[in-house]
């Protein structure tokens, strides 16, 4: 984490940065190969992680599995990296996870998704997609909306990347909503101007992002 978020994060976070010289041995061993994974230029400087991993690191086992978690999501699926990245935003802006919405957002961008689509997400609209995308948002807008997709949805997705992606796609919403609520409860910040804004009544839910 830069000065700047530690500073921005104040008294108001819940769990907070966990300092070097305040990890145990396995807590170390966890935040340096966290350290190594992402940010492999700050190996050896004694960085430690921000984001999630910085309350969930108060449980070195919990931290390590959800990192093995996060490298198999975003580096061993058979779903291309625009879908779990579609899915992630629409995990993001169901829970109004700030930092998680607006670090994807790049990601997004990067792996092919256009800035108009990500900018709808963000105001709660439904973005025109491509085939395959839309039927991703589709079925992760279900999935986050009633906890379950309809027939229709599901055959989609099976239809174009069969079973395992099907199931790879909900294990990509429900790994992101864990992250989305850790952040969301540690009140984790995010840059000056990125905060999402307010839909319908501000309370979480996809049922607001328009045709879901």
């Amino acid at each position: 984490m830069s000065h700047d978020e530690l500073h921005a994060a104040g008294s108001d976070r819940r769990f907070g940065q966990l300092p070097i010289e305040e990890m145990n041995s396995a807590q170390r061993a966890v935040n340096d190969w966290l350290v190594e994974y992402l940010h492999p230029e700050q190996m050896g400087t004694g960085a430690t992680m921000g984001g999630p991993m910085a309350a969930l690191l108060h449980n070195a086992k919990l931290a390590e599995l959800t990192g093995q978690m996060a490298t198999l999501i975003f580096d061993e699926l058979s779903l291309p990296r625009s879908a779990t990245e579609l899915a992630i935003l629409l995990t993001a802006r169901h829970w109004n996870c700030n930092f998680s919405f607006d670090t994807h957002r790049r990601y997004a961008i990067k792996f092919g998704i256009k800035s108009a689509v990500v900018d709808a997400i963000e105001i709660g609209a439904r973005p025109e997609l491509d085939g395959e995308l839309d039927q991703v948002y589709d079925f992760a807008a279900q999935l986050l909306r009633d906890g379950d997709v309809s027939d229709e949805a599901f055959e989609r997705v099976a239809h174009r990347w069969g079973r395992q992606g099907a199931v790879e796609l909900i294990a990509t919403v429900g790994f992101s909503s864990m992250i989305a609520l850790v952040l969301n409860v540690d009140r984790y910040p995010v840059p000056v101007g990125r905060i999402l804004p307010t839909v319908g009544d501000g309370r979480v839910g996809a049922r607001f992002i328009e045709g879901a």
